[in-house]
């Protein structure tokens, strides 16, 4: 797996994943996914997986695009980059 490859050629000491919690904090059918793939991923790089709540991550990523001036247009192409960097901050944070 590519990925994996990539991680452990980087250095990198762990992986982390955004976990999609229900609103409520339960685990879903999503969830589930998400952790079946960080089994994987854990399995072929060796390196222990983390998960972060990813709960309104892409909301708060709209808004800061929106406050930055960017268009519809300009924000779909990187929304789901600047949710990624907030799920990576806010476990950062903890």
């Amino acid at each position: 797996m590519y990925f994996s490859e990539m991680a452990k050629t980087r250095g990198c000491e762990k992986i982390l994943l955004g976990l999609p919690l229900n609103m409520d904090g339960t685990e879903g059918e999503r969830a589930l996914k998400v952790r079946e793939f960080g089994a994987i991923l854990e399995e072929t790089s060796g390196l222990p997986v983390v998960y972060e709540d990813e709960r309104l991550t892409s909301i708060e990523a709209e808004e800061i695009l929106i406050e930055a001036g960017l268009s519809r247009e300009e924000r779909k192409k990187v929304i789901d980059k600047v949710a990624a960097e907030i799920i990576l901050r806010d476990y950062l944070n903890k």
